[in-house]
């Protein structure tokens, strides 16, 4: 008897693979999705790939039932505009590839689901604004090279709905997404193990989102990126696993002399590549040093005021009764003594227009700010 029942709890334990076809599926109709609960009742747990792909398929509601795939769920060329029917799906056994789904607004259907074991790909989905219905996802990929891809979804505003994501295990891609502004959704994301790249993404302004990214363990790419105008969300970021960062291409960008940077740029074994900037993040030299001038972006208007800037001729530095003031001196952005003064009021009018580093010494300690003269 006991023999007899261990046998049925076997069979039942294993039906929901039983009920499955041990080959890719392929899904070309919403006809097949509608009946693919009767054509495999009971199957829940997918031993290959999921193939969804067709102009005709507009939901996927008959997939309810599914709750793992082992060689991933691809979604290609739909006209779908949310996920509803794989909300059973929670841990992901492989990857989630999302591309040319024109229709697609968000991700409410995947609401339920946690981690993602392999890439997670969304690529040329016209319509898609943010990620809002993925608010439980907290980890993505398995230490292999891929890891999250976002890319040439033109309408994608924000990355929204990612906020509980902490983990990236693999190379995280945003690029080519022309209405990103920031990485605000991102708040949470601790670390990446792969590289990472921000490619020629053209409205984005800051990385304001970052300032939780703690370890990145192999190249930074920020490269193409038209509006791009700060990094400074990547200070608290450790350098020590960092191989190698490639900043370039970035017109807007005149500052990015902050400490992950400059210690991969004093690191013999990191390589650097800095180019095609603005001046003041321009080259390698132009960077390193602004590096060693401990310039910051961080706001100095608590303690001290300078005004105008952009400046063409006299640069007032205001000072608050409790500080006070010793002297300042003017670098250019290679970090050259240009001219010193005791004085709180600084002539530029002789100065060339660019960009240059004031130095002001208090009683307080230092502060650096970037000054532009017109």
């Amino acid at each position: 008897m006991k023999k007899e029942l261990f046998y049925v709890l076997l069979l039942v334990s294993f039906i929901g693979f039983g009920q499955c076809p041990n080959d890719d599926i392929y899904l070309t109709t919403q006809a097949e999705i509608d009946t693919f609960s009767s054509n495999f009742p009971n199957c829940t747990h997918l031993i290959k790939s999921l193939n969804i792909e067709g102009s005709d398929i507009s939901n996927l509601n008959g997939l309810s039932q599914i709750q793992d795939v082992d060689e991933g769920i691809f979604i290609v060329n739909t006209n779908i505009e949310n996920f509803s029917g794989l909300e059973n799906i929670q841990n992901l056994s492989s990857s989630l590839i999302i591309t040319e789904n024109n229709s697609l607004v968000n991700f409410e259907g995947l609401q339920n689901l946690e981690t993602i074991t392999g890439q997670f790909a969304i690529a040329l989905n016209g319509q898609i604004i943010n990620f809002t219905g993925l608010n439980s996802l907290y980890s993505v990929g398995n230490g292999s090279d891929l890891g999250v891809l976002i890319n040439s979804n033109d309408s994608l505003v924000s990355l929204d709905g990612l906020a509980n994501l902490t983990q990236i295990y693999g190379s995280f891609r945003v690029e080519k997404n022309d209405l990103l502004e920031n990485f605000g959704g991102l708040v949470n994301l601790e670390s990446i193990c792969g590289w990472l790249g921000i490619l020629d993404n053209d409205m984005l302004e800051t990385l304001n989102g970052l300032e939780n990214l703690l370890y990145c363990e192999d190249y930074i790419s920020i490269t193409g990126n038209a509006s791009l105008s700060s990094v400074s969300s990547l200070v608290n970021l450790d350098s020590s696993a960092i191989i190698g960062v490639i900043v370039e291409d970035n017109p807007l960008l005149s500052f990015c002399s902050i400490a992950p940077i400059c210690d991969a740029i004093v690191n013999p074994n990191t390589d650097v590549i800095i180019n095609y900037n603005l001046a003041g993040c321009n080259s390698v030299p132009e960077v390193e040093a602004q590096c060693n001038l401990s310039i910051t972006e961080a706001d100095p208007s608590e303690n001290l005021s300078f005004f105008p800037n952009p400046v063409s001729s006299i640069l007032n530095i205001e000072t608050p009764k409790n500080i006070s003031f010793k002297k300042a001196t003017v670098y250019s952005t290679l970090g050259k003594p240009i001219l010193e003064t005791s004085e709180n009021r600084i002539n530029f009018e002789t100065l060339s227009a660019g960009i240059y580093f004031v130095e002001v010494i208090s009683d307080k300690g230092v502060v650096t700010k970037k000054i532009v003269k017109q």
